[in-house]
C-alpha cells in the first residue's frame, strides 16, 4: 500500500469521529419510528420543504454520483452533463404537478396507488406484481451501483488494499442498516440532513483545491481549449447533433433521448422521490420540497464535481489510443484519484467522510424505501393483514438485510457504474410511460397496465442480457436485433451501422423503442378491455384531484367535481418557470467559473426572478387549500371540546 494514497492516522479519526456522530443522530429518532407503519416509512408526514428538499438530495447525492459525472465530463465534455442535468425537466414537472397528486392521494408507497386506481382482483395482482418487482429486483439494482461506487472510494480514496476493499465496504453498509432498521424514515431524514452539510462543503473544499492545483480557472481553461481531439474542446453548454466525436456534438439519438425520454421517470416522481413527497405535511410542502431539491441537485451540487473531473485532464491526461481517439484509463477513479492527488492530511479524511456521509443516505435511504414495499404492498396487505404496529416493523427490519445482500450480489458481477445506468436508463423510462398513464389517462385499465408493465421488463431486461457481451448465447438474439433495427432506421432515413445493442451512440433510440412498445401495448390492451368501475375512478379522482381536463368523462359520468388549479395552461407555463429557474442557474454558475460574468450575471437574474414566480404561483395554487384544511382542523378541534 503506497502510504500516500492511503489514509493517515487522523484522517482515520476524523472518519471515525463522523460516523458514530451520524449514527447516534439517526438513533435518537428510534422510538418514533417503532410507533407505527406511517412512523416508520412516511416519518409521520411531518416533513418542511427545506428538510424535504436538504435529506432528499443527500439521499439521491450517493458516493456514485460525484464519481460518475466526473467522468463522465472528463471523458466527453460539459455537454455531456445532460446525462445528469437532462432529469431536471422531470422533476420540475413533478414540482408543479405530480408531487401535489402524490402528496393528496396520501398513501404510504407509489405502489400502493394501484389498488386506488384500479377495481377488481387485477389492481391486487398488480400490486402483488410491482411491489415484489421493485422490492426483489430493482431496488437491490440500485444499491448495487451505490455500492460499487463505495468499493472505487475504498481502493482509491482510502488506498486501502483489495483484500479489505470488500471488508470496509461491507462495514459501512453493516452501520447503515442498523440505524435505518432502528430509525426509520425519521432517522434517514435527520442524518441525511446533516450529511447533506457534510458531503457539500467537502465537495466544494475539493473543487477549490483542484483549481488552485493546476493553477486557477484561468489556467484551467486555457489547457481545457488546448485539448485538440477531446469532445469538450469547446466548452459548450448544450450538446449539437454529430458524431460525439468532434468538439460540443452529441448523437442525435442520444439528443433526443436525454432531452425527451429520460426525464419521464423523474415526471412521474415514483419509488423513493414518492416516499419523501408522501412524507412531507401538505402539497405546498411537497411542491417547494422537490423545487429545492431540483435547485440544490443540478446546478449547485454538481459543478464542484464537474470543476474536479476538468481538473483531473490536467493532472492525469487522456491517453491517445491506437486510432488516434483520446482514451479515458481512469474513469469512475478520476475523482477520488484527486482526492488523493490535491487534498493535504486531514482534509483527505474529511472529503473521505463527505463521501461515506453521502453513501450511508443513500444507502439508508434505499434500505427503508425497499422495505416499505415489502411490508406495505406484501406482507400486511396480502399476508399477515391483522397484526400489531409493531410486528410489522420488526418484518420491515428483517426485509432490509435481504435487499442489502441482493444489492451486493449485483454489485459484485456488474463491470461499472455507468453500466449499470445505462441498463436503468432503457427501463426506467418505458416503464414509466405506464406509470405516467395512470395519471393522465382515465381510460387506461389494469390489464392494460399489466401489458404495459411487463413489456418494459421483458423487452428492457432481454436488451440488458443481450448487452452482456461475455455471455455467448447472447451472440445470435443481438445480432438479430442489430438486423432489424438497421432496416427500420434505414427506412426512416436515419441509419446507422453501429450496434443497436450495444453501441452508446444508439442509447436513446432503445429508450425511445420500448418506450413507444410499452405505451402501444398499454393503449391497445385498455381499449380492448372494458373501462375501470366509474365509482372507483370516482374515489380516486375526488381523493388525488389529478387535472380536470383529463378527467372530465369520468366526471361527466359520475356527477362529481372539485376544484382543481392545475389547468393545461397553468401547468405549462408553472413548469416552464420551473425548468428556467434550474436550468439558468446551472448556466450562470457555469459561465461565471469558466470565464464569462456577464453571461452569468444574466443568467443569475433570470433565475432571480424565475424562481420568484414558481414560489409566487406556488402559493397562490396553495391558498385555498391550506385555507380549507385550516377550516377543517378548527372544526375537528370543536367537535373534540
Amino acid at each position: 500500500m503506497n502510504p500516500d494514497t492511503s489514509l493517515q492516522t487522523i484522517d482515520w479519526i476524523i472518519l471515525v469521529i463522523f460516523i458514530v456522530g451520524s449514527m447516534s443522530v439517526g438513533l435518537l429518532f428510534t422510538k418514533k419510528a417503532s410507533k407505527n407503519v406511517s412512523s416508520f416509512f412516511v416519518s409521520g408526514r411531518t416533513l418542511t420543504w427545506y428538510i424535504c428538499g436538504m435529506a432528499w438530495v443527500a439521499g439521491g447525492f450517493a458516493s456514485d454520483t460525484p464519481l460518475w459525472v466526473s467522468a463522465l465530463i472528463r471523458s466527453q465534455g460539459i455537454h455531456y452533463a445532460w446525462k445528469y442535468w437532462g432529469m431536471l425537466i422531470g422533476w420540475t414537472l413533478a414540482a408543479v404537478l405530480f408531487a401535489r397528486m402524490w402528496r393528496r392521494l396520501g398513501t404510504v408507497t407509489d405502489v400502493e396507488l394501484l389498488e386506488n386506481r384500479y377495481d377488481s382482483k387485477l389492481g391486487s395482482f398488480l400490486r402483488i406484481w410491482e411491489g415484489g418487482f421493485k422490492a426483489l429486483i430493482y431496488c437491490p439494482l440500485v444499491i448495487a451501483w451505490v455500492v460499487k461506487a463505495m468499493e472505487v472510494i475504498s481502493r482509491e480514496a482510502m488506498g486501502l488494499p483489495e483484500e479489505y476493499q470488500l471488508m470496509t465496504t461491507a462495514t459501512v453498509v453493516g452501520l447503515g442498516l442498523i440505524m435505518c432498521t432502528m430509525a426509520g424514515l425519521s432517522g434517514v431524514v435527520a442524518t441525511g440532513t446533516l450529511q447533506f452539510g457534510i458531503a457539500t462543503l467537502g465537495t466544494i473544499l475539493l473543487a477549490i483545491m483542484a483549481v488552485n492545483h493546476v493553477g486557477g480557472l484561468d489556467a484551467l481553461v486555457t489547457h481545457l481549449k488546448s485539448l485538440d481531439g477531446w469532445p469538450g474542446q469547446n466548452l459548450n453548454f448544450l450538446p449539437s447533433s454529430g458524431d460525439g466525436i468532434a468538439a460540443g456534438t452529441m448523437p442525435f439519438w442520444n439528443i433526443l433521448g436525454l432531452f425527451g425520454i429520460l426525464w419521464w421517470s423523474a415526471a412521474y416522481c415514483g419509488d423513493y422521490a414518492a416516499q419523501r413527497v408522501l412524507a412531507c405535511k401538505d402539497g405546498k410542502n411537497a411542491t417547494l420540497g422537490v423545487m429545492f431539491f431540483s435547485i440544490l441537485y443540478f446546478p449547485v451540487m454538481a459543478w464542484p464535481w464537474m470543476l474536479v473531473g476538468l481538473c483531473s485532464l490536467v493532472s492525469f491526461p487522456l491517453v491517445m489510443g491506437a486510432d488516434g481517439v483520446l482514451i479515458d484509463t481512469l474513469g469512475d477513479s478520476a475523482y477520488p484519484r484527486m482526492m488523493v492527488e490535491v487534498l493535504p492530511i486531514g482534509f483527505k479524511g474529511f472529503m473521505v467522510a463527505a463521501l461515506v456521509a453521502a453513501f450511508i443516505s443513500t444507502i439508508t435511504t434505499l434500505f427503508n424505501w425497499g422495505s416499505s414495499y415489502t411490508v406495505n404492498d406484501l406482507y400486511r396487505r396480502f399476508v399477515v393483514k391483522n397484526a400489531s404496529d409493531k410486528h410489522y416493523v420488526s418484518a420491515a427490519r428483517i426485509a432490509t438485510v435481504a435487499m442489502a445482500v441482493l444489492g451486493g450480489i449485483i454489485s459484485y458481477y456488474a463491470g461499472s457504474i455507468e453500466q449499470l445506468l445505462k441498463i436503468s436508463w432503457v427501463i426506467l423510462p418505458a416503464s414509466t410511460v405506464v406509470g405516467l398513464m395512470r395519471w393522465l389517462w382515465w381510460r387506461q385499465n389494469a390489464a392494460g397496465d399489466l401489458a404495459g408493465t411487463i413489456t418494459a421488463w421483458s423487452f428492457g431486461t432481454a436488451f440488458a442480457v443481450m448487452s452482456f457481451e461475455k455471455i455467448a448465447w447472447t451472440e445470435g438474439p443481438r445480432a438479430w436485433v442489430d438486423g432489424v433495427a438497421f432496416r427500420v432506421l434505414d427506412l426512416i432515413g436515419l441509419s446507422s451501422d453501429a450496434s443497436f445493442i450495444l453501441s452508446d451512440e444508439l442509447l436513446g433510440a432503445r429508450m425511445l423503442c420500448l418506450a413507444v412498445l410499452v405505451a402501444g401495448t398499454s393503449v391497445v390492451v385498455s381499449l380492448l378491455g372494458k373501462p375501470t368501475n366509474m365509482e372507483h375512478l370516482k374515489k380516486f379522482v375526488m381523493r388525488a384531484k389529478p387535472p380536470k381536463f383529463l378527467w372530465n368523462p369520468v366526471l361527466e359520468r359520475t356527477g362529481c367535481d372539485y376544484d382543481s388549479p392545475e389547468t393545461l395552461g397553468r401547468i405549462l407555463v408553472s413548469w416552464i418557470l420551473a425548468a428556467t429557474s434550474v436550468t439558468s442557474l446551472i448556466f450562470a454558475i457555469g459561465k461565471l467559473l469558466l470565464g464569462e460574468p456577464m453571461l452569468g450575471l444574466v443568467n443569475l437574474a433570470l433565475f432571480v426572478g424565475s424562481t420568484y414566480l414558481v414560489v409566487k404561483r406556488t402559493n397562490e395554487d396553495f391558498k385555498e387549500e391550506l385555507s380549507t384544511s385550516a377550516d377543517e382542523d378548527a372544526e375537528l378541534a370543536v367537535s373534540k371540546r
